[in-house]
């Protein structure tokens, strides 16, 4: 499981996947490689290349996978709505 707070890099071996609880909002980009992208209760999977990118639509558990070899994507986190601070009040100046 990988735990956002804005941005991040991720490396995968063939076949490595990754587990996203709620990330709808979310972009996941491809780096190098390919990754096979599946969304929870989704009939649809996507496929995302180096230069591509999705945007993850629907909330529940979503799936990513280095399918043709290693791969390398960057997912950066859902902007926080307006009017909410991104960093939570216990910690904000």
């Amino acid at each position: 499981m990988v735990c956002l707070d804005r941005s991040v890099r991720v490396a995968l071996v063939r076949g490595g996947i990754i587990r996203l609880p709620e990330a709808e909002g979310s972009r996941i980009r491809a780096l190098a490689g390919a990754l096979w992208i599946t969304l929870q209760d989704d009939p649809r999977d996507m496929l995302v290349v180096a230069g591509e990118a999705f945007v993850v639509d629907r909330g529940g558990l979503t799936l990513v996978c280095a399918i043709a070899g290693p791969a390398t994507l960057q997912i950066e986190a859902a902007p926080a709505p307006v009017g909410e601070s991104p960093v939570p009040a216990s910690r904000a100046a």
